[in-house]
C-alpha cells in the first residue's frame, strides 16, 4: 500500500492511501483490518488507474488519521523487514561451498520457521551514516537449515 501524505490547505493534510487491486502488497489486508478494528473511515474512496494499475484510493483528513499513522507505518515495516530478511536468508542458503538446498515442498515452511528465528533486532546491524543492513550469520543460518532439514 502507498501512502502519501499531503497538504488540504495552509493549516491541513490529507493522508492518501493507494491498494493496488490486482496485485495486493502483503501488508494491505492487514492494514485494512487495522482500520476496520479501529472503525476508521475514509473520507473518499474511489477505485481506478494508478501507474498503470487497477488500484483503490482512500483518502482521510490528517488529523482524523494521524494518530493512527504510527501503527500503520509499523504494520509496513514489519513487512519490509521480513521480505529483507527472507531475500538474505535465501541469498546465505545458496552463498557457500556447502549451500543448502531446500526441497521446494518444505521450502514455505522451512523459511517460516528461519524467519521466526533471525527476524529479530539483531538480524540489523545500524551504518555509519545512520541506516540499517541486514546483518545475518551465514553459516548459522545454513546451519539452521540443515537442522530443520533433519528433523
Amino acid at each position: 500500500m502507498i501512502i502519501k501524505v499531503e497538504p488540504a490547505d495552509m493549516f491541513m493534510y490529507r493522508v492518501i492511501m493507494i491498494a493496488n487491486l490486482e496485485s495486493p502488497d502483503p501488508e494491505d489486508q492487514e492494514i485494512r483490518d487495522y482500520m476496520e478494528a479501529q472503525e476508521l473511515e475514509p473520507k473518499y474512496r474511489s477505485e481506478g488507474d494508478f501507474e498503470g494499475r487497477h488500484s483503490e484510493s482512500i483518502q482521510f483528513g490528517g488529523c482524523y488519521l494521524g494518530k493512527h499513522l504510527g501503527e500503520i507505518n509499523l504494520i509496513q515495516q514489519r513487512y519490509v523487514e521480513q521480505e529483507l530478511i527472507t531475500y538474505e536468508i535465501n541469498r546465505h542458503l545458496g552463498e557457500s561451498d556447502r549451500p543448502v538446498e531446500i526441497p521446494e515442498e518444505r521450502r514455505e515452511g522451512a523459511l517460516a520457521e528461519l524467519l521466526k528465528s533471525f527476524n529479530n533486532d539483531s538480524a540489523f546491524r545500524k551504518m555509519d551514516d545512520g541506516k540499517y543492513e541486514v546483518a545475518l550469520d551465514g553459516e548459522a543460518v545454513r546451519e539452521a537449515a540443515r537442522g530443520l532439514l533433519a528433523d
